[in-house]
């Protein structure tokens, strides 16, 4: 389409006048005594000289728009994993045979859309895979042999292929059943999430029934623990029993740990019973093994009388104990009688609880209840190391300090943590305590509840900065958290000050203290004094506010902080030796899953050894061993993988390194493949997800439909066209052009030439 436009200089009213003035010139001739032809000539350049101008004036354009189609891809993911296998669609046809049936005789209709838009089909199982489209025609595989259905990594997948194209549409088919492993388990709601965002339609074909009948069957799954413990600390293992026509009933959980001897012996159980409006119960059960190794565990449930199928009623993994387990009691007193903690026993607790080996158990003292006998907790717990934050020594009785004072002795570690109420404040002179904190404590130190605090017992208010001491050029390994001397000094500048704290005299410290760390104020105030008191270790910290390290911005300083004082603390700080190392991704595999671990060698001081070889190998279920070759991952590890687990059972992995001739010692590591098929031990479609994830993009179009919808669909689609087409607008100016420049010059210059010439100038 062309159309003209105009942008007249200072509005229309302003060239109407411009006219009004100009065009009466024209009739002021030339001079009489010219010839006719001469007047005639320069009034008819005057006059192409003033239309010049005031089209020029006009400015005038010439549009011309066109309309012109967008690309777009329409998308199309079709599921092949076995569960299509399953006969329950119309005509008892597979659910595979019915989406290629529908997808065949939208054939013509496909072939049109794909006339308009780039059209692309995709095949989903564990993986994506594109197929060819011809003529409207999709090349799906013969059969659906796929073991997982990924339905969130293959939308992730597609719409990483087609980050850059325009999508149209997606059109999902599938029987709508997650049924994934590591790392292939993304939950397709965030892609749904994600499409919406895009303005993208998803729309979901449900092939399936939701329920196959009756049958009775109790299983379990989703089993779950951490692969790594530690020795004394309980570990967790939890898992969900469903149980299918067995309501009102009650189930036996076990759960079984592999001892020394390789048996497998049950530890713990639990009993639960299905109410009648429930298929599902989430199961935990917990057992603190004593020694360090690898351990195979088993949750199961007990098969009720006459269920015909049991291979589903356990699942299995494998979980490694190591040393360095360490119990704390951490016990916070409050600041008032009746009241709660402070804010740093919030923070304490979080960055100890970060860290798996950290058995942390709290309590919280706000003598309402004042000299109790906690003698009884003290000898349950066998704890490593004690936190004594803010608590005055009321909270205890006589007995209880003594016992205290004992476990020291006898190798539990003790911190006391800063406060009002700890230290002299805190009424600790003549106490059980007294001898074995490292500091020493005058007469007439006592704060008593409700006090102002003493100024001669705190620091004065204000910012505190913690300046580590050095010995030998090199600080406290507590305070060890950069990676050379030069970025430790650094960061501690760049830690946020502390508020405050106890006043602690350099005097009176314990002839065997030690000074770690200090205020820069001019006293140069200790603020950690770390002492030993028989077998145990003791520290005394003059703060509690290194809260402030977590909320800005140095919560990785907060917790290894915290850590390796309590590993100091429990002992735990010597160095365990060399040590080859190997880590799996999972513990638990589908048959032909492909098996990825790293591993590695430290040395003494815990770095890696970059030039170790290392010779690995697994042992099948069935006895034989293949070799496995590795590659180079970075510069601290190799990485290597493992296809042939075709066979059901349990595998290891064995490790030795040698490094400069030297053995370096090994290591073994093992994994389980079930025989249990996921595709077929539930097929049962469900609809519902594949709702859900449609109504998720419903504001841009996504809808669930059923099959026989397909070909209305299309037709829609087609309507679409027109969204996806753009109007380019050109313009063509006229009066900012070089002709016209030339030709107003042009016109100009000859006229003043001939009135030269003519003698009129």
């Amino acid at each position: 389409m062309t159309s003209w436009s105009f942008d007249p200089v200072g509005g229309p009213w302003l060239l109407a006048a411009l006219a009004a003035v100009l065009l009466p010139l024209l009739a002021i001739g030339p001079n009489r005594e010219q010839s006719r032809g001469r007047r005639v000539t320069l009034t008819a350049l005057r006059a192409v000289t003033m239309l010049l101008l005031f089209v020029a004036l006009l400015r005038p354009s010439l549009e011309t728009t066109e309309t012109r189609p967008l690309p777009g891809t329409l998308l199309v993911l079709g599921d092949v994993s076995r569960s299509m296998s399953v006969e329950d669609s119309l005509g008892n046809e597979s659910r595979f045979v019915s989406m290629k049936n529908v997808l065949r005789e939208s054939q013509e209709p496909l072939a049109e859309l794909d006339e308009n838009w780039d059209f692309k089909a995709y095949a989903f199982d564990e993986q994506l895979t594109p197929l060819e489209v011809k003529e409207g025609l999709i090349a799906f595989p013969d059969s659906p042999d796929g073991n997982q259905t990924a339905i969130g990594a293959a939308l992730d997948d597609v719409l990483a292929r087609e980050a850059q194209q325009r999508l149209v549409a997606v059109l999902l088919m599938s029987d709508g059943a997650q049924r994934a492993f590591a790392p292939r388990d993304t939950p397709p709601q965030t892609l749904a999430r994600r499409l919406a965002v895009d303005g993208v339609p998803l729309y979901t074909f449900t092939y399936g029934k939701p329920a196959l009948g009756d049958r009775s069957d109790v299983r379990m799954s989703d089993l779950l623990t951490n692969d790594t413990t530690f020795a004394e600390t309980p570990a967790t293992v939890s898992g969900v029993v469903t149980a299918n026509g067995y309501q009102n009933q009650p189930f036996t959980v076990q759960l079984l740990w592999e001892d020394a001897d390789g048996e497998m012996q049950t530890v713990d159980t639990q009993r639960i019973e299905m109410q009648h409006n429930r298929r599902q119960q989430e199961v935990k059960l917990t057992y603190t093994p004593n020694e360090p190794g690898e351990y195979k565990v088993t949750l199961r449930v007990e098969p009720p009388e006459g269920e015909l199928v049991t291979a589903n009623n356990e699942q299995t993994t494998f979980v490694t104990v190591q040393k360095g387990g360490v119990k704390v009691l951490y016990l916070a007193g409050a600041d008032r009688i009746g009241g709660g903690p402070n804010i740093e026993a919030r923070f304490v607790r979080n960055a100890l609880s970060a860290h798996a080996d950290l058995n942390v158990n709290y309590e919280l003292l706000n003598y309402r209840n004042p000299q109790i006998d906690y003698r009884g907790r003290l000898d349950e717990g066998k704890y490593d190391v004690l936190l004594l934050g803010n608590v005055d020594s009321i909270a205890f009785d006589k007995p209880t300090w003594d016992t205290i004072a004992k476990l020291i002795d006898d190798g539990t570690g003790l911190a006391m943590l800063g406060g009002f109420h700890s230290f002299g404040p805190g009424g600790y002179r003549r106490t059980s305590l007294e001898r074995v904190l490292p500091i020493r404590m005058g007469p007439a130190e006592r704060q008593n509840f409700n006090e102002p605090p003493r100024s001669d017992m705190h620091l004065p208010a204000g910012p505190v900065q913690l300046v580590p001491v050095g010995l030998g050029g090199t600080v406290h390994p507590i305070l060890q958290i950069g990676d050379n001397a030069s970025a430790e000094s650094k960061l501690w500048s760049e830690v946020p000050a502390l508020d405050g704290g106890n006043q602690f005299d350099r005097l009176r410290l314990a002839p065997n203290a030690q000074t770690i760390a200090e205020a820069d104020n001019l006293a140069r105030s200790p603020l950690i004094v770390l002492g030993a008191w028989g077998e145990g270790r003791t520290a005394a910290l003059a703060f509690d506010s290194t809260w402030h390290w977590q909320m800005e911005g140095y919560g990785e300083v907060h917790r290894r902080f915290w850590r390796q004082l309590v590993l100091w603390l429990a002992k735990k700080d010597d160095s365990a030796g060399r040590q080859v190392w190997a880590k799996l991704d999972g513990r638990r595999y589908q048959q032909g899953n492909r098996v990825e671990f790293t591993l590695g060698a430290r040395d003494t001081q815990s770095q890696a050894l970059a030039e170790a070889e290392f010779d690995v190998q697994v042992e099948m279920p069935d006895g034989s061993v293949k070799p496995v070759r590795t590659v180079s991952n970075n510069r601290t590890s190799r990485k290597a993988s493992f296809a042939e687990t075709s066979q059901a059972g349990d595998y290891r992995i064995l490790v030795s390194a040698r490094a400069g001739g030297e053995s370096l010692g090994t290591t073994t590591l093992r994994f389980s493949v079930t025989d249990q098929d996921v595709e077929l031990d539930q097929p049962a479609a469900d609809p519902t997800l594949m709702a859900a994830l449609s109504k998720a993009t419903a504001e841009a179009g996504g809808e669930a439909l059923a099959p026989e919808e397909l070909p209305e669909l299309l037709e829609r689609l087609k309507e679409k066209r027109e969204e996806f087409e753009e109007e380019i607008v050109e313009q063509r100016t006229l009066w900012d052009t070089w002709p016209m420049l030339i030709g107003f010059v042009g016109l100009l210059g000859t006229e003043w030439f001939l009135r030269k010439k003519w003698g009129m100038v």
